[in-house]
């Protein structure tokens, strides 16, 4: 079953962020079962030219490849796709006509502008360019808005209804900071956006998704309805594991720290 037929059939998916950019993260990582895994472009040191690379390990899906832009450009969309993503993050989705952007950008003629080259997404030449041009959109490709702002908010069900859209994502670090909360995850004006993003996906019937950035909001995400969940990256967790031996071995201080 692809990603996009899972979250259209209601299925809860999980992943995680690659934000190292090396190919032995991720073919460790491949060993796993997740979902989907998802390339950081946005915020991590990954570029385009990075991609390639680190896209080799994955050469079964699941996990299904994706890949956080750094923008809604319609460059990177091409490149990125051409590569062989079969889904996009796309940051900073605030109105209706950034999420048709990020449809057109993705979408071959005469449903959209992106070019024709594909180059890994065909396995170079060995699949039947024709048989991706008709198929991929339509049962492969996974298009996610991220909310991350009021505008966004407020726009929200102009930007589900968008055709083409799969889902919606909170990103609550940025979201909290652009709410003039930043890290209040138990603040009720968080509280009360992933309960309109929820809502407005459950009415369009698309995804909604959020971003896990601590082992104990996985399961809360779940339990609230969140069908496309990010666990946390790669560095998070790492770092993590290493704390939580050196603080049982009193090498290290324990403390609280908010945020991501």
């Amino acid at each position: 079953m692809t990603l996009k037929k899972a979250l259209k059939d209601g299925k809860v998916t999980l992943g995680t962020w690659i934000t190292i950019n090396h190919p032995d993260v991720v073919d460790a990582l491949s060993d796993l079962n997740f979902d989907w895994i998802c390339f950081d472009l946005e915020h991590a040191p990954i570029d385009p030219s990075d991609l390639e690379f680190l896209l080799m390990p994955l050469k079964r899906d699941p996990p299904t490849p994706m890949a956080r832009l750094s923008w809604n450009d319609q460059v990177i969309v091409k490149r990125v796709l051409d590569m062989g993503v079969k889904g996009l993050v796309v940051p900073m989705v605030n109105t209706k006509e950034d999420a048709e952007r990020m449809v057109k950008y993705a979408s071959y003629p005469p449903r959209g502008i992106r070019g024709a080259g594909p180059r890994r997404c065909i396995r170079y030449g060995e699949l039947d360019f024709l048989e991706y041009y008709g198929g991929f959109e339509e049962n492969e490709r996974v298009l996610i808005a991220q909310i991350e702002t009021p505008q966004a908010l407020e726009n929200l069900e102009e930007i589900a209804s968008t055709p083409g859209v799969d889902a919606l994502f909170i990103g609550p670090f940025d979201l909290t900071v652009n709410l003039g909360i930043p890290t209040q995850y138990d603040n009720p004006k968080f509280e009360e956006a992933k309960k309109k993003v929820l809502k407005v996906c459950e009415k369009y019937d698309i995804a909604p998704g959020i971003h896990a950035l601590v082992p104990e909001m996985v399961k809360q995400a779940i339990d609230e309805g969140f069908r496309f969940v990010a666990i946390m990256n790669d560095m998070k967790v790492m770092k993590s594991g290493f704390k939580e031996i050196l603080i049982k071995l009193g090498r290290l201080e324990e403390r609280a720290v908010r945020g991501y």
